[in-house]
């Protein structure tokens, strides 16, 4: 997929010679080449879009749980429990400071 705008250069007989991602480039060829043969520069823009399609997602013929993500606190069948407990209990030792 190209990307744009690009920089074709042709020669004398408007054959393609080469296509440039950068003006520079394209400049410094016909540059190099300016004995040889003599090539001409053609900037080559994006094509513009002809139709705008919407696109939207639909619920339509989706199978069970493909509705999207659970609720924040729902768990899942083979996620474990939460309890009180689960959590580390909070140390008794002294602090230190520096």
């Amino acid at each position: 997929m190209p990307v744009y705008p690009y920089y074709k250069l042709l020669d004398e007989n408007g054959n393609q010679y080469v296509d440039c991602g950068l003006l520079k480039h394209a400049q410094e060829i016909v540059e190099l080449n300016k004995n040889v043969q003599k090539l001409t520069i053609h900037k080559v823009n994006a094509p513009l879009d002809q139709e705008t399609v919407d696109i939207t997602a639909t619920g339509i013929a989706e199978l069970p749980g493909q509705q999207g993500l659970p609720k924040a606190k729902e768990r899942l069948p083979f996620e474990p429990e939460v309890y009180d407990d689960f959590y580390l209990p909070e140390n008794n030792l002294e602090q230190f400071e520096l």
